[in-house]
């Protein structure tokens, strides 16, 4: 990848950045970049992080509310990703029957599976935000 594209990626919150001084710290950034890497679909809306703090990362992100059809291309790419891995390794996803999906972080634990929703707030709102955060801080 050309630095031009690596640092659109970079801007556009698509790939991870190196220099974490956390992830330094616990090794997990030796590798970088031979080790790493980052998939992604034409739209960006599907994306597989390789080695970034997991050794996989499965993302589906868009625009707008739907968020059926974000949760069914995830799991489409999930069981698309472990084929592949599958057909190429002979091995599965490693799940361990107590602690379930084992992340470097524990926040991942278990299923592995985090969500997140991003709200724009109209301009008034985040005035209003900004004097709760005030308030709250003293």
């Amino acid at each position: 990848m050309d630095e031009k594209v690596r640092q659109q990626l970079v801007d556009d919150h698509f790939l991870f950045v190196s220099g974490d001084r956390n992830l330094i710290a616990a090794g997990m950034e030796r590798d970088w970049p031979e080790g790493r890497g980052i998939y992604h679909n034409k739209d960006k809306t599907f994306l597989v992080w390789v080695n970034e703090e997991d050794q996989t990362r499965i993302i589906s992100m868009q625009k707008g509310g739907d968020v059926k059809e974000v949760f069914s291309r995830l799991a489409g790419g999930i069981e698309a990703v472990g084929k592949s891995v599958k057909d190429a390794s002979g091995k599965e996803f490693l799940i361990d029957p107590k602690y379930g999906y084992v992340h470097s972080c524990p926040t991942n634990l278990g299923t592995g599976m985090r969500a997140s929703v991003h709200i724009d707030l109209p301009a008034g709102l985040k005035k209003e935000q900004a004097s709760w955060r005030s308030g709250a801080n003293s």
